[in-house]
């Protein structure tokens, strides 16, 4: 009897070998530590990296992660950074697809990848979705995001502003936008403001002040500066690079901010490849506006004027026509009409004006 209890306690003991063995290899671990590493080496703060990779290390030794895989895992990892980094653009991502090899930063794209760059951003309308002529020659752009910039996008983006170059008021729509690139950007505000206006500063890695690693301006734009009152549109879905729009608006004092507050993500960057399906997007710099020395991460940027998302066109519209209302030389058959459009707008809906 004692000779089977012993050899009962060996077999018992060398099982639960292989279970702790076997629980050391779960792959999620290693996803966890290569993400940690990852951030380590790239993440725009680098204490914030470093306490972020240990707490992924600590928790994949601990077996948190063991067991878990696709979505769900990109999901946990995610999490348990942002309660470090509080960084709403740090992303694990999972693709059922073999992700591709990581390329150099600043690498020049090759033929294939331009051409899938630009085949991108021709089925998304280069981040246009709306261009539109309201009754009181009011102006209406809605741009859903800021591809990277090519002459493609400046056609676009320069026929879209001088549609509406003579009107008496402007509406940019951002409240769907996710963002996108810097230089985009600027070449849209270009249509608003003087050539050479300082719009944003870009500072590298670091836990302090590093210097600027680049700068956004104006530039010189086919047809004319637009003058004319301009309103923009934001809501709590207006991220990165659309907020960074509206907070270049803000801080020029350019336009009237009509919404709610925005995501909050102001620290650009780019995806790293964790494995063949994991990656992870990690912010490699910093917004700092200018003007106000600071950006809108975790904050987000705040409205002039706070409405529910689905009141702020007719917010716009509605101030826009009060403005045509003060006009002592209107004839009175135009202030007929402004004033009766006018009644109606406080309970219209956005399908409502677009129908006008």
């Amino acid at each position: 009897m004692t000779r089977l209890l012993a050899l009962a306690l060996v077999f018992a003991l060398l099982g639960g070998a292989g279970i702790a063995a076997r629980a050391a290899d779960d792959p999620a671990r290693t996803v966890a530590s290569t993400a940690g590493e990852k951030l380590e080496a790239a993440y725009v703060y680098p204490s914030r990296a470093r306490e972020a990779a240990t707490l992924l290390r600590r928790n994949a030794a601990a077996g948190a992660y063991d067991g878990l895989g696709g979505e769900a895992l990109a999901t946990r990892l995610t999490a348990d950074i942002r309660t470090i980094q509080h960084d709403k653009h740090v992303n694990l991502r999972y693709s059922a697809e073999v992700n591709p090899p990581d390329t150099p930063d600043n690498a020049t794209p090759s033929p294939a990848q331009r051409a899938a760059q630009v085949q991108r951003a021709r089925q998304g309308g280069y981040g246009l979705a709306r261009v539109a002529h309201l009754p009181g020659n009011v102006g209406y752009i809605d741009v859903r995001a800021f591809p990277g910039a090519s002459e493609e996008l400046n056609q676009v983006f320069d026929s879209a502003a001088n549609a509406v170059a003579f009107s008496d008021a402007v509406v940019l729509d951002l409240r769907r936008n996710h963002g996108g690139s810097p230089d985009s950007i600027a070449r849209l505000l270009s249509h608003f403001l003087p050539p050479k206006t300082h719009l944003n500063d870009f500072v590298g890695r670091g836990d302090g002040e590093p210097p600027i690693s680049e700068s956004t301006f104006t530039e010189a734009v086919p047809g004319p500066v637009i003058t004319a009152p301009l309103y923009v549109l934001i809501s709590n879905e207006t991220f990165s690079g659309g907020e960074e729009c509206a907070y270049d608006v803000q801080g020029l004092k350019r336009g009237t901010l009509i919404g709610a507050t925005t995501g909050g993500g102001a620290n650009p960057g780019g995806t790293r490849r964790i494995d063949d399906h994991f990656s992870i997007f990690i912010p490699t710099e910093r917004a700092r506006n200018p003007i106000t020395k600071t950006n809108w991460e975790g904050a987000g940027v705040k409205p002039d004027i706070d409405v529910a998302r689905d009141r702020a066109l007719t917010t716009a519209y509605a101030m826009a026509i009060d403005a045509k209302l003060r006009d002592t030389s209107l004839n009175p058959g135009a202030r007929a009409a402004y004033t009766q459009l006018r009644t109606k707008l406080d309970t219209m809906t956005d399908a409502e004006v677009f129908a006008l």
